[in-house]
């Protein structure tokens, strides 16, 4: 055997395991988990992890489809938090019980959101980072002032805007639902359509998708604008299942959810942001921070676990993909 046969196999082991890397982490450490703790893999347990985990999903979700267009935002957090504040806020009125009604009123108010953010980004070249975290700051305060300063709940909200805590077949929690079928809508589309595989190729090489004719800007705006509708089904959807909208609700689910974006990239298609990858991460999130509490471990083992992983699995995709991640535009 040759030389360089050798290294091509000894690299196409590396990269066969890497690409699975993540299934991997998440079958150990909740096989760890379940030795620590027998209910941890109980079937309750389980469905509830799911539920859990599909609010930072769906967050996740959103976060992958900016990223794949090569923005980042740093508002997501804020945006989950007040989109779920302008849900409950809406129904905590005795006169105010249409749910669905108050479902479009929470995407119009995102897709505003994401607008207004394209236009000082995209149109005006308002550096990214700095535009999203003032507009972060901003939203934070109108939070507070829907709340009132404090943690949003109302007598008057209807059955059905609890919809996330019912158990399909009283066993599949609502929320799981709903965020695998957003999975597998963001998916057939990234993987079958022409604007799936526009937003990639804008984040992966701008200047060359403009030079074939892709509308980039154009592209960015619509990324904007799904990604926070996106944030905004997430806020709604923690409502629901929590009952209630606390203050720090977002910004608590805004690293997480960021990890996992991260993190599907090291998933079957190293470097390239992908929906599986993203559902795995999610859960993976979960599973982690459940696992520490339920072993009766500090909560700060939570999230030295989840940064040893990501920086892990990251280093991953720099030494297998010479290119690394597609390129995250933070200014203009």
């Amino acid at each position: 055997m040759s030389k360089k046969t050798y290294i091509r196999k000894k690299q196409g082991v590396k990269e066969q395991v890497s690409r699975v890397f993540l299934l991997i982490a998440l079958i150990v450490i909740a096989g760890i988990f379940g030795v620590i703790s027998p209910r941890f893999l109980m079937l309750n347990n389980i469905m509830s992890l799911l539920a859990t985990s599909s609010i930072i999903g769906v967050l996740a979700l959103g976060n992958m489809i900016l990223m794949s267009a090569g923005e980042m935002s740093f508002s997501i957090g804020a945006q989950c938090t007040v989109i779920g504040a302008v849900f409950g806020r809406f129904l905590a009125s005795e006169t105010s019980n249409n749910v669905v009604l108050g479902v479009i009123l929470g995407i119009a108010a995102s897709a505003a959101l994401g607008l207004f953010l394209a236009f000082f980004t995209v149109k005006i070249g308002v550096p990214t980072f700095v535009c999203t975290l003032a507009v972060a700051t901003v939203i934070d305060g109108f939070t507070q002032l829907l709340n009132d300063g404090t943690t949003l709940y109302s007598k008057f909200w209807p059955a059905g805007f609890r919809l996330m805590q019912v158990k399909a077949g009283g066993l599949v929690p609502m929320a799981a639902i709903l965020f695998f079928a957003l999975a597998i809508i963001t998916h057939m589309v990234y993987e079958r359509t022409r604007f799936g595989r526009h937003l990639y190729a804008i984040g992966s090489n701008p200047t060359a998708a403009n030079n074939t004719g892709i509308p980039v800007m154009k592209m960015r705006v619509w990324a904007f604008v799904i990604s926070s509708v996106f944030f905004g089904m997430a806020g709604m959807l923690a409502a629901s299942y929590n009952n209630s909208v606390s203050l720090t609700m977002g910004s608590e689910l805004m690293l997480p959810a960021i990890a996992a974006t991260m993190l599907s990239a090291t998933f079957l298609q190293i470097g390239k942001y992908n929906v599986p990858g993203t559902v795995l991460a999610a859960i993976l999130m979960i599973v982690i921070q459940n696992g520490v509490i339920s072993a009766g471990y500090p909560t700060y083992v939570k999230d030295i676990v989840q940064g040893i992983l990501l920086t892990v699995a990251v280093a991953a995709i720099a030494i297998i993909k010479e290119d690394g991640l597609p390129s995250v535009k933070l200014d203009s």
